[in-house]
């Protein structure tokens, strides 16, 4: 019995210290680049999307990116917590609504994607500033299925600085 509960103490003690969270260890090597050179990268706060993906007052720090290419064009919402310096989305937060993607093509016959997996992790990049004058770093790996076909996947990797898009001051 002694033995077991020797061998316990280090897989207990090993259960109970604190994990760093993915998004403290950001830093800012491989950015995407912007392939057509038209994108934004942007965030606003105390701001939530409406169904109709116009903005409305809200709980979140919301980040958006748009690519504009070939008349495609693809934007990621992501609705990250207020609080903090950082933040960390897992599967379980992009399937339950806090990462929107939208693929608009209205000349196009294109096939619906959703989210099926992915994470999204940020931090702020100058946290001594106010926060309209701040930048976020913020990496996004989306897992992409089409509705009516499991066989068709996508990815939309991204890792980019992000600027606010509102005035505190």
């Amino acid at each position: 019995m002694k033995k077991l509960l020797f061998l316990m103490i280090p897989v207990l003690l090993m259960g109970c210290t604190k994990k760093n969270e993915p998004a403290q260890t950001l830093d800012d090597s491989n950015l995407t680049e912007c392939p057509s050179g038209n994108c934004n990268f942007l965030f606003t706060e105390q701001a939530d999307l409406q169904e109709n993906k116009t903005f409305m007052t809200g709980a979140y720090r919301l980040f958006w990116a748009s690519q504009q290419q070939d008349g495609v064009t693809t934007t990621v919402y992501v609705k990250a917590p207020m609080g903090g310096d950082t933040f960390s989305l897992d599967k379980a937060a992009i399937l339950s609504g806090k990462v929107v993607f939208e693929r608009n093509c209205p000349a196009c016959f294109s096939i619906p994607f959703q989210l099926v997996d992915g994470y999204v992790k940020g931090r702020n990049a100058s946290p001594e500033k106010p926060a309209d004058q701040t930048r976020w770093l913020v990496e996004t790996k989306l897992y992409l299925q089409a509705v009516n076909n499991a066989q068709l996947k996508d990815t939309i990797y991204l890792k980019q600085y992000f600027r606010p898009n509102f005035a505190a001051n």
